[in-house]
Order: structure tokens, then C-alpha cells, then sequence
């Protein structure tokens, strides 16, 4: 499958750090490609991302990585019973699901999920404080983060988090990991009720909260407290179960920002 990553650590200068005293990162370089091939079902699809699903090298790939790294995951569906018949319908899906052309639906964007600074617009979406940090993560880095998405959308958690695993630092990784990608809790519980009927990247989002729960577990970190999902829920709920699919700048579509 072709992979579309913003950035990587060949890019952005990132050290990789091999000393043994760190205590390494196993199979840095499978789990930075699984992450890589996640951000690639959370971004819109094109051609190329539909020709690979519809004839199995999704799957096939999907099957490589997870055995390389030991998963043990939900056995997936037929992913090529899941497409509709063109691109332009996948994405429509996309938008559906994620992007508010249904409601309730499901944005996969942390901002959405987490408390604002007090003073910042409560009633938007988008550019929390999750935000501000990524983007400051990627200007640390002299990268600037794509104008299709929001700095903290999924897709692009995803891709930086092959960036952390790939440089070697557990603990950045694990910090990572336990600041950015908690919500997906309730990211979850949002497709689960989403109006939208888009099967496909329904089982996408699911894939992605499955892999994210394996990496927890393995790495010892601590999921959010149920009354910290609740207020993420109740934080997310709020404005996605009336708020209709737009393209002004607190839409879920690309950001202009």
C-alpha cells in the first residue's frame, strides 16, 4: 500500500536513539509502519488508497504487520465487501462519518474530545490546546503540518506517533501515547452511535482504537478513568449531535488554519 506520511524521522531530523540504557522500543521500525498504514484509513481516500483496498493489499499488509508485531486483533471483515462502488462514494462516507454530513457522527480530531483553556471559544471544534501543542511539536521539528487536516487530527497523531517510536525514546513515546491518544475511547463510543452508514471506515476507526488499546496494554499505560471518558463524551456529544456539515473554518472538513 502506498503511505502518504507528512513527516518521518528521516525528514524532521529526528535522533534515533540505539543505547541500550533507554530501554528500547521492540520492533520500532513494524510498529512505526503499522501507525503509518493507520493514518492512511483515517485520511480522505483517493484512487491509489481504493485500488489497494479493493484488490487485498490492504488486507494482505494489515495481515503482515499484525503478525510481525504479535497482535492480537478482532479478525477483520472482508474489506472489499465493505467499499461502495467508486472513490468519490468512499469519501462521501468519509465525510458522513467524520465530518458532520450526517449527525450525530463521530470528528476524529482530539480537540473536539478535551477541556479548552479557559477564554478559548467553547463553542468551536477545533484548535484546542491539543492543537497549539501539535503544531508546536511540528515547528519543532521545521515541519509544518498539512492544511488538509487539523494539527491534532487522527491521521496526523498517527503519522507523529511513528515518529516518537521511530526515534527510540520510550518515554516520549509512552507520554505520547498516553496524552493524545486516550479520547479514542470515546472517539469510539461516537462511531458506535454515528448516523452515518459507512462501513468502511466504521471498521477503520474501530482498527484504529483496537491497535491503540494493544499498544496500552504492551506498554503499560494507563487508559483514561471512566468519569474522564464520560466528560469527553459529554464535551463531544454536545456539538456533534445537532452541528450540520458546513465548509467555514470550525467545520470538521480540512482546516484553512
Amino acid at each position: 500500500m502506498t503511505h502518504n506520511s507528512h513527516c518521518c524521522a528521516g525528514d524532521v531530523g529526528v535522533e534515533r536513539d540505539c543505547s541500550d540504557d533507554v530501554g528500547e522500543i521492540r520492533h520500532a521500525d513494524e510498529w512505526a509502519s503499522l501507525y503509518t498504514f493507520l493514518a492512511e484509513c483515517l485520511k480522505h481516500p483517493d484512487e491509489q488508497f481504493y485500488e489497494d483496498v479493493e484488490t487485498g493489499r490492504f488486507e494482505m499488509e494489515l495481515t503482515e504487520l499484525a503478525e510481525s508485531l504479535d497482535l492480537d486483533l478482532p479478525a477483520p471483515p472482508d474489506t472489499v465487501e465493505l467499499l461502495p462502488e467508486t472513490t468519490a462514494a468512499l469519501d462521501s462516507e468519509y465525510i458522513s462519518l467524520f465530518e458532520a454530513m450526517e449527525t450525530p457522527y463521530a470528528p476524529p480530531i482530539e480537540s473536539v474530545y478535551k477541556e479548552w483553556h479557559d477564554g478559548q471559544g467553547s463553542d468551536g471544534l477545533l484548535n484546542g490546546p491539543s492543537a497549539v501543542e501539535m503544531r508546536a511539536r511540528y515547528e519543532a521539528l521545521d515541519v509544518s503540518p498539512p492544511d488538509a487536516y487539523p494539527a491534532d487530527h487522527l491521521a496526523l497523531l498517527l503519522e507523529y506517533a511513528a515518529v516518537v517510536v521511530r526515534s527510540g525514546n520510550r518515554d516520549a513515546y509512552e507520554s505520547f501515547v498516553r496524552d493524545h491518544f486516550d479520547w479514542l475511547v470515546a472517539f469510539r463510543t461516537l462511531v458506535d452511535d454515528a448516523a452515518a452508514s459507512a462501513p468502511f471506515h466504521t471498521y477503520c476507526a474501530t482498527l484504529v482504537c483496537d491497535c491503540l488499546e494493544a499498544v496500552r496494554r504492551r506498554e503499560g499505560v494507563a487508559g483514561p478513568t471512566d468519569e474522564e471518558v464520560d466528560a469527553m463524551l459529554e464535551r463531544a456529544s454536545a456539538k456533534t449531535t445537532t452541528r450540520k456539515h458546513d465548509t467555514s473554518h470550525d467545520s470538521i472538513r480540512p482546516s484553512e488554519t
